[in-house]
């Protein structure tokens, strides 16, 4: 039987991952690697399957692997340069986290719009009278920056709540145009907008996409969400526009540094709801991530193309 090893534990339970991996690759064994980093050799191994360690290329060079699947829509943790040159496989696990990062957009909106935060603590203080009016997000003109299958989720889920969809992407869908989204240039997306929603990928391109001048172009009553990537936005800049008034509020699922560090002033900047980087953290979307990775393996098994990234 061929042999499947799995780099590390995919944050649910073993015993799930062995049924489910029975079920999908019944004449496979599972091999679990206990030290969660990548061995120098792997011998005669055909099929690993990673998520966030890395596969260097002197390993995939030297090995024997077939296909590489990870258990991720990122994939700069496995050397693709290294896998193509060694006519090795490699496929990921696009958009399985789309529907999870989605609700804590809208659910991070929502609970800045409402001062959620304050409101708790107003309650815990026996301060209630203190609360003041927050802010429906009905009919409210949300910007989404980026419209990938995260984007494009974010948005049917505001569009439920009747809000307005401004859009900038370098690719316009039509899956955003007939939720009855515009695209528009980005200064008449950050003018217009009681919402603004990252959702770039992080490349050479977008690093630093939002820095004062973006922020300074947004409504005073405006929040910002940022469910991507820290590295998209200038953090000084942020706290800045948060500390002076620019912006209303702003909730952010991830940071330059992971974690930030005691002392950096987005922690103790105003108005801000900050999460651990927990967006794709469901049991449902760490499920689909896991199958997905699975079936990657089946389909090469089979001859078929699925989610294949070196092709």
């Amino acid at each position: 039987m061929d042999e499947v090893l799995f780099l590390q534990d995919l944050g649910i339970d073993r015993e799930l991952v062995e049924r489910r991996f029975s079920e999908i690759l019944p004449s496979c064994t599972l091999i679990w690697n206990n030290e969660e980093v990548c061995p120098p050799t792997l011998g005669s191994l055909e099929y690993l399957v990673t998520a966030s360690v890395e596969v260097p290329g002197p390993v995939i060079a030297k090995s024997s692997l077939k296909f590489i699947s990870i258990a991720d829509s990122d994939y700069d943790n496995v050397d693709l340069s290294s896998a193509r040159e060694n006519q090795v496989a490699v496929a990921n696990a696009p958009g399985y986290s789309a529907r999870s990062v989605a609700e804590l957009t809208v659910l991070l909106a929502m609970s800045l719009l409402r001062r959620l935060k304050t409101a708790d603590y107003l309650v815990r203080e026996v301060r209630w009278e203190e609360y003041q009016p927050g802010t429906e997000l009905g009919e409210k003109s949300v910007g989404i920056i980026g419209t990938g299958r995260n984007g494009i989720a974010a948005a049917r889920l505001f569009a439920c709540f009747g809000c307005r969809l401004w859009g900038f992407s370098r690719t316009e869908r039509e899956d955003f145009t007939s939720l009855g989204g515009r695209y528009v240039d980005l200064d008449t997306l950050l003018v217009n907008s009681d919402i603004v929603s990252l959702h770039l990928p992080l490349n050479a391109e977008t690093a630093g996409f939002i820095d004062y001048a973006e922020l300074g172009k947004m409504k005073q009553s405006a929040v910002f969400i940022n469910t991507a990537r820290g590295g998209l936005v200038n953090q000084k800049a942020l706290a800045r526009a948060l500390e002076n008034g620019s912006i209303s509020g702003a909730g952010l699922d991830s940071y330059t540094v992971e974690p930030p560090p005691l002392g950096q002033r987005i922690l103790y900047s105003p108005h801000t709801l900050l999460t651990p980087h927990v967006g794709s953290q469901t049991r449902e979307a760490l499920l689909r991530r896991m199958e997905t990775a699975l079936e990657n393996i089946a389909a090469f098994r089979e001859g078929r193309l699925l989610n294949r990234i070196d092709v």
